[in-house]
This record gives C-alpha cells, structure tokens and sequence, in this order.
C-alpha cells in the first residue's frame, strides 16, 4: 500500500485532479495507524479509509474507521470508501468523516427496493399492486411527480427496464436530499439534531 501510495504522487495529473492516500490495515489497529502516519508524510491532498466496505460485520466496520480516523489531517478531507446506508453514513459523519462514494442507490433499485427517509421499501412487494400513491409523498423526483408505486411496480415485475431507471432516479435524489440535509445542519451547528431526526425515522 505504501509503494503503491508513494508511486501515486509521482504520476501525472490532469489539472486540478487530486490524489488521496488511502489507509489500509484490516482490522489491524496498529497496521492502520502504521499507514496512516507514513501516507501523511506523503502530503496527499486528502486521505480515505479503505478495507471497511467488504461485507464484515457493522461493528468491524466502525472500528475501521475509528482505528484510521485519529491519525488524519484534520484540515484535509477526509473520505471513506464503499460505505452507503443511511446510518452507516450518519455515524460515520459523527465520526469526523466528510466524504463518502458507493453503489447503494442504484444496487438497491436494481433489486427493486426503494430509498425514503422512514427506510427502504420493496417496490416489488404485492402490497403496493394498487397503490396510486408516489414512493414518497412531498418527494420532488421525477419518479414521484410522475408515477404511482403500482405503475413502478408493474415495470419492474414485468423486468421493463423503466423500472429500475424510475428507481434508481428516486433514490439518487434521496441521497442528494439526504446528504445536503447533513451539510446544511453542520453549517447551522445542528448535526446531532438531524441525526437522531434522521435515525428516528428510519428505525
């Protein structure tokens, strides 16, 4: 990781691109602060946690970010690799994270579930056969604007590929909300009041 790190800097960049060292180590507490503290001698111009998005257990994966958090520079962004759900996404910004990338809107739709702020829900479910309503009330998607629960759920049984297109726009823009929900109650210093909202509804 480390070589692979240092031969990173060394490469050409397009103009303003950035490079990020990434800390490794498992669960290995003392690999990662190994790594993080020989990647911020390297002066990237921001740091991830990787290793942490790979199917172990919740709390493996906190502790990953908690063994990598404190060695980075608290003037740089901070970024963390792979980690998607709504919860995981609040407890790691509680953590001091900022930045996050990962597939989960769009496997989610492609499984036919989707995003709203009380929690996932199985569009494809016979529940929501004759439901007219939107996926999300007061939502402002195009999905939601434009077609109920049944018409989606149709889509996506009948495997028309519209289906999980719809989906995968509502859940993007969930995130988006979601997400700018997040910046805008750090900005006012509320952070902690919108998570527990957030928590709240989703439990």
């Amino acid at each position: 990781t480390l070589v692979w790190a240092s031969d990173s800097l060394n490469q050409e960049r397009a103009p303003g691109q950035m490079v990020f060292g990434i800390i490794q180590g498992g669960e290995y507490a003392d690999l990662r602060r190994r790594c993080a503290e020989e990647l911020t001698k390297m002066n990237f111009d921001g740091y991830a946690i990787g290793g942490v998005s790979v199917g172990e257990p919740e709390n493996v994966l906190f502790r990953g970010i908690s063994d990598s958090i404190g060695y980075m520079p608290f003037g740089q962004p901070r970024y963390l690799m792979g980690v998607g759900l709504m919860h995981q996404i609040l407890e790691a910004v509680s953590m001091g994270v900022d930045m996050f990338d990962c597939i989960t809107p769009t496997r989610f739709a492609r499984n036919g579930s989707a995003f709203t702020m009380k929690g996932s829900i199985p569009i494809k479910a016979g529940a929501f056969k004759e439901d007219t309503g939107p996926i999300e009330e007061n939502c402002s998607c195009y999905a939601c604007k434009n077609f109920s629960k049944a018409y989606i759920r149709h889509l996506l049984n009948a495997k028309e590929i519209l289906g999980v297109q719809l989906l995968t726009m509502h859940n993007i823009h969930r995130y988006m909300e979601f997400m700018r929900g997040i910046r805008d109650s750090i900005k006012k210093g509320c952070f902690a009041d919108y998570k527990q909202s957030v928590m709240k509804g989703l439990l």
